[in-house]
């Protein structure tokens, strides 16, 4: 196997995520530079995100299991999830979903597709797979303020756009994991409790994403 092939399949045995030192030490390279350079490589691939973990920089697969990269729904060119976060706020509907998918791939999840929120594609945000069941997500931003529409407001209408996602995936699918993934901000927290009781009955989970990257799953 070359050093190239036999990161990857490190990488896809440590969904915990692991650091540059690390992979050198477990496969045994000659220098640390090598697992660094390939790492970023695969990065630029769409295969690997890399992000700080208690003051270091880990490595996170993101292909699924036989080494495809992430399936972008989107007939044109569309940057990486890693270069697509770089330009916009963290509330900014790509970079939720870009936590989230980063956040899947560490629970043993198969990333099937990602839709390009750049272009507004349509369809389901994120397909993924679990144990052999579909997983399917709604995910929304936190709107800026424009000076036409509140921000609280417009995110009432989003988050009702998400419901309405939720309702479609579980009455095309009865067994498929479904969730709604959303920045974590005090209004969409409201508006959650408020439909408290729909949560069982639709059998979703949310996906509430920090500003530091993280998400917590309820």
């Amino acid at each position: 196997m070359t050093i190239r092939e036999r990161i990857i399949a490190s990488l896809q045995e440590h969904s915990e995520g692991i650091d540059d030192d690390v992979l050198a030490e477990v496969l045994q390279l000659k220098h640390r530079q090598q697992a660094n350079s390939h790492c970023r490589q695969l990065e630029k691939e769409g295969l690997v995100t890399r992000r700080r973990v208690s003051g270091k920089i880990h490595n996170f697969w993101v292909g699924d299991r036989q080494g495809s990269p992430l399936q972008i729904q989107s007939t044109q060119a569309t940057p990486s999830l890693r270069a697509v976060s770089s330009v916009e706020p963290w509330f900014w509907e790509g970079n939720v979903q870009a936590a989230v998918v980063r956040y899947l791939a560490t629970q043993n999840c198969t990333i099937r597709s990602v839709a390009d929120t750049a272009s507004r594609q349509r369809g389901k945000d994120v397909v993924a797979e679990r144990d052999g069941k579909p997983l399917w997500l709604s995910v929304k931003g936190y709107p800026r303020d424009t000076g036409k529409t509140h921000p609280s407001t417009q995110a009432g209408h989003w988050f009702k756009q998400a419901v309405f996602d939720i309702i479609e995936y579980r009455g095309e699918n009865e067994i498929a994991e479904l969730g709604m993934a959303l920045p974590d901000f005090p209004r969409y927290r409201t508006l959650a409790q408020k439909i408290s009781w729909f949560q069982p009955v639709a059998k979703f989970v949310y996906y509430w994403v920090q500003e530091n990257g993280g998400v917590t799953v309820e």
